[in-house]
């Protein structure tokens, strides 16, 4: 009986600090920072790397792009030309930005182009054209194609871009069941 006593006492002593702290924060609160030297960074680089299985998910890509260009505008850094931003696309993906699948995914090339007018340069790896059956001159104006996407990255990480990583940059089937209805006329299906 007495062990019994013992051991419930020994348990309210080690649970009633947790109980008396859960009504206080126990790591104080977070408060909203920006960065004050901001306007010492001459401009921000950065390279948005696309590599989906399905599609579709560049829609969802394409949000981090508008908030990155909508904060550096709220927030700077202040010059003429704050964001200097690009999109490699060189995965399945590449098939929605195909003029031929316009319709299928107007959303996505609308919001692209939205961006691209306001200077966020759009890259299509061409191996990857290639592959989903696309000349250059398949795709919408505002993109362009370069000899691979890799090289692309590779080359505005060179020049000072930061990379981000948009997408599941993991290797994906290029041709899956979420892009073959969408594939270029010049594959055999």
């Amino acid at each position: 009986m007495f062990r019994r006593i013992l051991l419930m006492f020994c348990l309210t002593l080690t649970i009633l600090p947790v109980l008396v702290s859960a009504k206080e924060p126990a790591y104080g609160t977070s408060k909203f920072i920006t960065f004050d030297d901001i306007n010492e960074t001459e401009q921000l680089k950065v390279v948005f790397d696309f590599n989906f299985e399905d599609p579709s998910g560049v829609k969802r890509a394409l949000y981090p792009v508008s908030y990155t260009m909508k904060t550096v505008q709220e927030y700077g850094p202040v010059s003429f030309d704050p964001v200097d931003a690009v999109v490699v696309s060189h995965g399945a993906e590449v098939v929605a930005f195909a003029k031929k699948n316009y319709e299928k995914y107007k959303d996505i090339i609308d919001h692209a182009a939205r961006l691209a007018n306001i200077g966020v340069k759009f890259l299509v790896c061409s191996i990857a054209a290639e592959t989903l059956g696309y000349k250059p001159s398949d795709f919408h104006g505002f993109v362009s194609v370069v000899p691979t996407g890799a090289y692309a990255m590779i080359y505005y990480q060179n020049k000072g871009y930061s990379l981000m990583p948009g997408a599941a940059t993991v290797p994906v089937d290029i041709i899956n069941s979420y892009n073959k209805p969408y594939l270029g006329n010049r594959i055999k299906q």
